[in-house]
């Protein structure tokens, strides 16, 4: 008689390629926001995923590849898009989720890594920009501000160097607030008037 049905085969495979894949992604997120790109390496990823570290090159390519992936993994987890419209409120998220991870997140340490590999950074950047930036800046218009890309350059800048400064203890008064504290001073720089000079006098 023929053997049954192989329930171990493909699917089964499949399931176990999803499950590693996922544990790499999750290992490379988390080293990548305590300790930035340079410091971590493959082998860290695959010792802290419980895997091979070859198989990185398997699901993802090189290091760079999956620092960009961890990246957008980090942003999905949010529906930034919709939610940047309103600073006060994603700012209040954002410093939350950093306190419960107790790390930056590998975006905002790539960004303030100077010696990050511009690939690297240019990667985090357009991430940061589409995620971030341009929603903002879409309000910004809508809103009727001048400058509406650089004025959410400028606040989402804020939000990431306090994202990166709070936990550093150097400011007593920035690690003190709450925030919601903090999201309620940069949705009130986002609506501020913008500082435009007076007309001349008319002759």
């Amino acid at each position: 008689m023929g053997s049954g049905p192989d329930t171990g085969g493909a699917p089964r495979r499949k399931r176990d390629a999803d499950a590693t894949r996922a544990a790499l992604l999750a290992a490379a997120r988390d080293l990548f926001g305590r300790h930035g790109y340079e410091k971590v390496t493959l082998r860290d990823i695959g010792e802290r995923a419980g895997v091979d570290a070859s198989l990185i090159a398997r699901y993802f390519g090189n290091k760079a590849a999956v620092h960009r992936s961890a990246v957008a993994e980090d942003g999905r987890e949010v529906n930034a898009p919709a939610e940047a419209g309103d600073l006060g409120a994603y700012t209040a998220y954002a410093l939350h989720r950093t306190d419960r991870r107790g790390a930056p997140g590998p975006l905002v340490q790539a960004l303030l890594s100077q010696s990050s590999a511009p690939e690297v950074r240019a990667a985090a950047a357009g991430e940061l920009h589409t995620r971030l930036v341009t929603p903002l800046a879409e309000r910004l218009a809508a809103e009727g501000h001048e400058d509406p890309a650089g004025r959410a350059e400028v606040l989402i800048s804020c939000l990431v160097g306090v994202i990166a400064l709070r936990s550093s203890n150097l400011f007593e008064g920035l690690a003190s607030m709450t925030p919601e504290a903090i999201g309620a001073v940069l949705e009130a720089a986002a609506q501020a008037p913008d500082d435009r000079p007076a007309p001349p006098p008319e002759p």
